[in-house]
């Protein structure tokens, strides 16, 4: 839809076909009408097939009948954020990475904001990109910037698709009944590079090994790192965050001051301050901005406690390398909600982490059979139809001073539109249950 949007304001006919048709309704097809823009829902009709080039839906993987067509025929298939950004005329940042997408462009941006820039968010963060160039064409900014997080399935269709700034957080497993292996989709990530030149900077996660091990050709590199002992340019030495440049060791904030609590959001601040460094050099207007951070809806979200049992929104975490994340924050006993459509993974991995403070795991969605047959015979685990259900058992059984996590290790398509609204479920659940307080 932004896509169509986007290219009718710069005067291209446009064809929007969706095989489904019960995606749009009345409101979305007035949107098409508005802008002059074709439209076909239930059917892809050979019209697809005249195109001077396709802008494919990242959701839409290249084993469907239309893509092959489009590839037999060569018709250019590009991804939303290549084609947005033929038309941005100002700096962009893009983060990529397996976990913590949505913290650190978040993050990047409230920077931003309070160094005085104006930044415009959007892409797989919730917002497509051609919506927010769209808005920032109504506002004439005067130091605009574009902080985009990008999924492996955008980069998937890139060209000429050049950040500025482009940061890779981490490589885990993640999306295998995508892609053919795990390499494939390492690479898939690895494509934020493709493009860089002498004034583009590529951000590397120092600390990662799947990104140490590689070689990554770009003609500058910066480095951030929680482990000091790596090095970097920015990193936590001695309980401090901090950038090493030309002139030394600069420090910003003390880690005990970040209000987003984990070791895996100190990695994801040293990201952010590594990706602004060269738009904010000044240590105190970082720490500024770090210290007045909120924490990101859906990851790690504290809502609420029922009779003391302390509730947390982790909709987010849809891989299990994100699940295992969540886990390592808590040292209390623990209910966790797991389940949803299953994306290939390895729920073993689980269960060093869950052995100790596990009260039970409680299945939801698609993926319980799959879970169930992995982890059952090491765990405690109980099948449950709905997270309302798993919610009314851990109340039922669980006691004052446990938690309650809904971090699912699995996307929400069998029962949600997507992350978040899984999460506002599960948050509105919980605020409305007898005996609920904060």
């Amino acid at each position: 839809m932004g896509a169509a949007r986007l290219l009718s304001h710069f005067g291209a006919k446009v064809l929007l076909s969706e095989l489904n048709a019960d995606q749009f309704n009345a409101e979305k097809r007035q949107i098409m009408a508005d802008i002059g823009a074709e439209f076909e829902f239930g059917y892809h009709s050979p019209d697809v097939l005249e195109s001077d080039f396709v802008v494919v839906s990242p959701g839409i993987p290249e084993n469907v009948d239309i893509i092959k067509k489009l590839r037999e025929q060569d018709i250019p298939i590009y991804s939303e954020i290549e084609v947005t950004s033929w038309f941005i005329d100002a700096p962009i940042i893009a983060v990529t990475g397996s976990n913590g997408k949505t913290t650190t462009v978040n993050l990047i941006h409230h920077l931003l904001q309070t160094a005085g820039y104006d930044s415009f968010l959007g892409g797989n963060v919730g917002v497509a990109a051609s919506e927010i160039l769209l808005d920032s064409l109504q506002k004439a900014p005067k130091k605009p910037i574009f902080v985009l997080e990008v999924s492996s399935f955008q980069l998937d269709n890139i060209n000429s698709f050049k950040p500025q700034v482009a940061v890779i957080l981490n490589l885990t497993p993640d999306h295998l009944d995508r892609y053919p292996s795990l390499d494939a989709y390492y690479e898939s990530k690895l494509e934020i590079f493709r493009n860089l030149d002498e004034n583009c900077v590529a951000v590397i996660n120092r600390d990662d090994p799947e990104l140490t091990r590689r070689d990554i050709f770009a003609d500058h590199k910066r480095f951030f790192a929680v482990n000091s002992q790596n090095g970097a340019d920015a990193m936590l030495a001695e309980g401090v965050l901090g950038i090493m440049n030309a002139s030394g060791w600069n420090p910003i904030l003390p880690a005990k001051a970040l209000p987003i609590p984990g070791r895996h959001n100190l990695s994801n601040a040293l990201a952010a301050i590594a990706a602004v460094m060269d738009y904010i050099p000044e240590p105190e207007v970082l720490a500024q901005g770090l210290m007045t951070f909120s924490a990101v809806p859906h990851r790690i979200e504290y809502v609420g406690k029922i009779n003391g049992i302390a509730c947390y929104n982790d909709s987010k975490a849809t891989n299990i390398a994100s699940t295992e994340v969540a886990i390592h924050s808590f040292s209390k006993p623990l209910w966790l909600i797991l389940g949803g459509k299953d994306k290939g993974g390895d729920f073993t991995t689980l269960l060093p982490l869950l052995e100790e403070h596990i009260r039970e795991v409680l299945l939801v969605g698609a993926a319980t059979d799959i879970i169930e047959t992995q982890i059952g015979r090491s765990l405690p685990t109980r099948k449950l139809e709905t997270i309302s259900s798993a919610i009314d058992h851990c109340i039922k059984h669980g006691k004052e001073g446990d938690v309650l996590l809904l971090s699912p290790a699995c996307a929400s398509f069998d029962q949600f539109d997507n992350f978040e609204v899984r999460g506002d479920h599960f948050r509105s659940l919980i605020q409305n249950w007898e005996g609920w307080s904060m």
